[in-house]
């Protein structure tokens, strides 16, 4: 009689998202006051445009919108930056716990977890830090862009063609900096290893192979962002001409119009920025994640050796 063997089911795959997942609802409430703060920075140049034709006028009670809303912006933000660290310490002290944890366990090398570990931390920057960015560069260049669509449409129209070749170049750049960091990470999981080598020549060609792909990424990064900026230069003069040329606008409104212009484009400026912290945080999460499979057999499963030096 032959003797039926019940093969363990394999676990869910342990991912640093899960980590993450317990805190959603206080990682949501921090997003919603920067999303806040954003509004009303948003409101900043109407509500100064505002306040001049006000002061030109006399009538000193236009210029209490921008007081408030930079009264509120100040004492939200304050809160915000308060929490947002209490916040994000308890979130990377729980990856980096169980990071350590299943990855020893599931026998991956103590190089590669000293590695990840350190990676772990870029993961929960990237809550802390790069998604607010997101919010902030969206809510400015497509706020400024139905702002400036509502002042004029023509001028409206002018910015919003800078949207097609951005989209474009942006593109080609997810392409290149997913191989880049790609490249970037696998020399970096190696690092602990060449250290505890002592040996100078390998040190320094470990050393020199981090050095080529940071410099390629920061390259890429610049070619990105100057293309957005030489096309920005002539979108701005175009809006530049129309706004003087326009039959009834008050200097508060033509103030307004170019500050505008300018918290849209500033919002395109973060976009190389954004895309290669997105693609970095793909690689860095799936590394993150490895190992998990294993646990599913660990008790029969002896620990693999620790990682031979590299070569």
């Amino acid at each position: 009689m032959t003797r039926k063997v019940k093969i363990a089911k394999k676990p869910r795959p342990v991912t640093a998202l899960s980590a993450v997942r317990p805190f959603s609802a206080r990682i949501g409430l921090t997003y919603g006051l920067t999303f806040t703060e954003d509004l009303l920075e948003l409101s900043y140049p109407w509500a100064t445009g505002l306040a001049i034709d006000g002061l030109i006028a006399h009538n000193f009670y236009q210029a209490l919108p921008i007081v408030i809303a930079w009264s509120l912006r100040a004492t939200i933000g304050c809160i915000r930056q308060m929490y947002d660290t209490r916040l994000y310490t308890t979130i990377y002290n729980t990856i980096v716990e169980a990071t350590i944890l299943r990855q020893r366990r599931a026998g991956v090398g103590s190089t590669s977890v000293a590695a990840r570990s350190a990676m772990s931390r870029e993961f929960v920057t990237f809550f802390e830090i790069d998604v607010p960015v997101v919010i902030t560069a969206l809510i400015g260049i497509v706020g400024s862009a139905v702002i400036l669509l509502w002042y004029d449409l023509v001028i409206g129209a002018l910015v919003s063609l800078l949207f097609i070749p951005v989209f474009i170049v942006n593109r080609v750049y997810v392409r290149v900096t997913t191989h880049l960091n790609h490249s970037l990470n696998n020399q970096l999981e190696k690092e602990v290893g060449f250290i505890e080598t002592i040996d100078a020549p390998e040190i320094r060609t470990h050393f020199s192979e981090v050095r080529k792909w940071r410099v390629k990424l920061s390259d890429a990064a610049a070619i990105n962002w100057t293309i957005i900026e030489v096309l920005s230069i002539f979108v701005f003069i175009a809006v530049l001409l129309r706004a003087t040329v326009m039959p009834d606008l008050d200097t508060g409104d033509i103030f307004a119009i170019l500050v505008y212009v300018w918290k849209l484009m500033e919002g395109l400026d973060h976009v190389p920025t954004i895309v290669q912290q997105l693609t970095r945080l793909r690689d860095i999460s799936r590394r993150i994640s490895e190992g998990a499979s294993l646990e599913a057999v660990s008790a029969t499963i002896e620990e693999t050796e620790p990682e031979s030096r590299p070569m």
